[in-house]
């Protein structure tokens, strides 16, 4: 583990998905990680990621949100991002309307918290508009990768 790229899964972006409820998009980004064998089993890693979010909402504001669980079913770090046709409602009581979503799945023991790295370093590199636009609008999962791949590369 080197680094925030290497947690970066290319069969993990999901773009232009027509979804609308945080569940869904959960669900599908669970379902894809076992899947791409990231995960062994999809109910424990999507109740760890639905109790933090239960904790507190994930939405940080500029139509994204970052939902994260911790399991024992999770293999190694990884990150899975999954854009929406549209904006939506994140959590209920909260105004926060999101489009793009990242799901940082991490194993019970991690001894490099990988994912806090992970967060800050997108955290920050969401705040330039061009960045952010850019991943909006993406349509080319290699675009989307090559763009998420360079958030752990030195500016």
């Amino acid at each position: 583990m080197n680094g925030v790229q290497d947690v970066i899964e290319k069969d993990m972006i999901l773009l232009g998905q027509d979804l609308a409820t945080k569940d869904d998009v959960l669900r599908l980004l669970v379902e894809t990680a076992e899947k791409n064998g990231l995960i062994t089993e999809q109910t424990p890693f999507l109740e760890a990621a639905l109790q933090r979010e239960a904790q507190v909402p994930t939405a940080i504001g500029y139509r994204i949100a970052i939902p994260h669980g911790k399991s024992e079913v999770v293999k190694r770090p990884f990150v899975g991002m999954l854009q929406a046709t549209s904006d939506f409602l994140w959590t209920e009581g909260h105004e926060e309307e999101v489009k793009l979503i990242f799901l940082i799945g991490v194993p019970q023991e991690n001894e490099h918290n990988i994912h806090l790295k992970f967060i800050s370093k997108l955290s920050k590199k969401l705040l330039d508009d061009e960045f952010r636009d850019e991943l909006v609008d993406c349509t080319d999962v290699e675009r989307a990768y090559e763009l998420l791949h360079s958030i752990g590369n030195p500016a």
